[in-house]
């Protein structure tokens, strides 16, 4: 498998789809693999260990969502271990965004500190710069501390944040009724694994079990960051393929924390004026808030703001 070729985006293509590097222009998360999932637990009386597909109406923008209901006699032919020695356990770092520029990939802490990383793939090629993105960063927990970038939109994202800091949102996202409906029918969420990576779109999978009865799984297909949002409501593990974070993983070579001291020497300058990281943090940080709050007409504008803000930067 290749190196990573620049900001890699975890969209709902097949790999036959799985084209060029090409970001979508900034709009509403699509939530056709959750759905996909919805549609089974509405479904599920149909489904008696055989395999068969779940699809919402057909889109142009998206391909069916599939699910697979196995057991240990028989089903889609493949024996499902929770400890599978080509997976291994990561976990969600507290990041913000990504940046690959002159200065190397710099993943972005909400603390406001920067990671300087490097490919762990020796013979990667090099990886072309890109504006900065929203992200979802995985940390390998087998001790080398390996970061696995993944590129998504902004609202997955955030929902995730909220997750992670256990920020309550005034009503139910698509993830918690996901969660709720599978509890509901008997099953329980397993793991989730990102499993592989076609050109620039990876691809994962959640494995769910029935309750009392092990035996009985079933695997859909999903984004990553979709996958990832439900797995940490549901406190499951989240495993990434080893060969992936060998050939995508990205070493931390350096931790640059906030410089307060010199953010506090330049506010003080005599010429008064804004410094341009603190502006930038601002615009940031209200978008946040106002997505937190399900405002989101006005989290779009603070995002409007904040693009048009990098690119008076030339950062976009």
């Amino acid at each position: 498998m290749g190196s990573l070729q620049g900001p890699v985006i975890a969209r709902n293509v097949s790999a036959k789809q799985a084209g060029g590097g090409v970001f979508p222009a900034v709009r509403p998360v699509a939530m056709a693999a959750p759905l996909g999932v919805a549609a089974w637990v509405l479904k599920r009386n149909g489904l008696r260990n055989k395999v068969e597909v779940i699809s919402h109406p057909q889109s142009r923008s998206f391909t069916k969502p599939q699910c697979s209901l196995s057991s240990s006699s028989g089903g889609s032919g493949e024996n499902f271990k929770e400890n599978d020695s080509d997976y291994v356990n990561s976990s969600v770092v507290d990041a913000v965004e990504v940046k690959s520029g002159t200065d190397g990939f710099v993943i972005r802490m909400r603390d406001g500190s920067h990671l300087q990383c490097v490919h762990n793939n020796p013979q990667g090629a090099h990886v072309r710069e890109y504006a900065p993105h929203p992200a979802i960063v995985l940390k390998m927990e087998d001790g080398t501390d390996l970061l696995l970038p993944i590129v998504v939109l902004e609202m997955p994202s955030i929902l995730l944040m909220a997750a992670f800091h256990n920020i309550q949102i005034a009503r139910p996202t698509i993830y918690q009724v996901i969660r709720e409906m599978i509890g509901k029918l008997g099953y329980e969420v397993k793991l989730v694994r990102v499993k592989k990576r076609v050109r620039e779109a990876y691809f994962a999978q959640m494995y769910l079990t029935k309750i009392g009865h092990e035996d009985e799984w079933i695997r859909f297909d999903l984004r990553p960051s979709d996958a990832i949002n439900i797995a940490v409501r549901c406190k499951v593990p989240i495993q990434v393929n080893k060969s992936l974070v060998f050939s995508d993983g990205m070493k931390v070579m350096d931790c640059r924390a906030p410089m307060e001291s010199a953010i506090a020497s330049d506010l003080d300058r005599p010429d008064g004026q804004t410094i341009t990281e603190t502006k930038e943090f601002n615009l940031i940080q209200n978008m946040f808030r106002a997505a937190y709050e399900e405002r989101y007409k006005d989290a779009a504008q603070w995002r409007d703001r904040l693009t048009h803000f990098r690119s008076q930067r030339n950062w976009m």
